[in-house]
């Protein structure tokens, strides 16, 4: 059973991702697969959270970015593991590079592996 705290955590990532945006199933996704609950808990989570916007009277900021490094590599990190969970090598190739482009957007410089560079 989960803590109230946890519950709020969860609510308040709920919240912050429908206010960017994203969709109600691809939330879904993401909440079981992040906080290892099932899919009716988190459509039960996207459902408060989205009545906790409803009620609420203060929306996001206008200097908001609404496209946070952090969060797109979060995001393909998750689309990693499934792609690896489930053995497509197409995709996982693919999201190996889109990482890469992530983290150089956040100031990583990849170093070379190769003992002939």
């Amino acid at each position: 059973m989960a803590t109230q705290a946890e519950i709020q955590h969860r609510l308040s990532y709920a919240r912050a991702m429908l206010e960017r945006g994203i969709s109600v199933q691809s939330l879904a996704t993401l909440l079981s697969a992040r906080y290892f609950v099932s899919r009716s808990t988190a459509y039960e989570d996207i459902k408060a959270a989205h009545q906790e916007i409803q009620l609420s009277d203060d929306g996001p900021a206008a200097n908001e970015d609404p496209c946070d490094p952090a969060d797109v590599l979060a995001m393909l990190k998750h689309r990693f593991e499934l792609a690896v969970a489930t053995g497509d090598d197409k995709q996982t190739c693919q999201l190996i590079k889109a990482m890469d482009t992530a983290k150089k957007w956040q100031g990583y410089e990849p170093q070379p592996v190769s003992p002939f560079t």
